[in-house]
């Protein structure tokens, strides 16, 4: 969110509450009270439409891969590459993910993609591992101890979408 728009709203908060708690005449707050609407309506047409922009969020366990692009690394610029999924969750509109580069996956991704071109549906799954053991601590048991803090890791898993079966009509 940009600091103008972060000051507009912490603007339009505490004239709210100057009209609300406020000492002073209606005269001088008759102002604020007409011109907030306007200051809203614009506010609410001047922030960016986030359904286009991918989302950072954990992908859905199971979806449809609707298409992807990967973009690799590059070295000269900084530029650390990212994999864009586009997946079909069952909401009206495919929901874009951006996930952080990894070789393994883009070869995933590449082979998914090529059956995504010759018309055969590829379903993605994300995979949950168990938690990662911490190297050099063992339990009483002799086995490798867990770490408290680290939590499962998710892979993810490009398969061919499983043949809809329909059920024999009868008459």
């Amino acid at each position: 969110m940009s600091p103008w728009l972060v000051g507009a709203y912490a603007a339009l908060a505490l004239g709210l509450a100057w009209v609300l708690i406020g000492r002073g005449g209606w005269r001088r707050r008759v102002p604020f009270v007409v011109c907030t609407p306007a200051l809203a309506f614009g506010l609410w047409l001047g922030q960016p439409d986030a359904s286009g922009w991918p989302s950072a969020a954990k992908v859905p366990k199971q979806a449809a891969l609707v298409w992807a692009r990967v973009d690799e690394p590059d070295p000269g610029t900084g530029n650390r590459g990212r994999i864009y999924l586009w997946l079909d969750t069952g909401a009206p509109a495919p929901r874009a993910y951006e996930l952080p580069y990894a070789r393994s996956l883009h070869e995933q991704v590449q082979k998914a993609l090529q059956s995504v071109r010759h018309g055969k549906p590829v379903e993605v799954a994300r995979v949950t591992r168990g938690r990662k053991p911490v190297r050099g601590q063992r339990s009483t048991q002799g086995s490798h101890a867990h770490q408290s803090t680290a939590e499962a890791t998710s892979t993810l898993r490009f398969y061919p979408q499983p043949q809809v079966l329909l059920p024999p009509k009868t008459e």
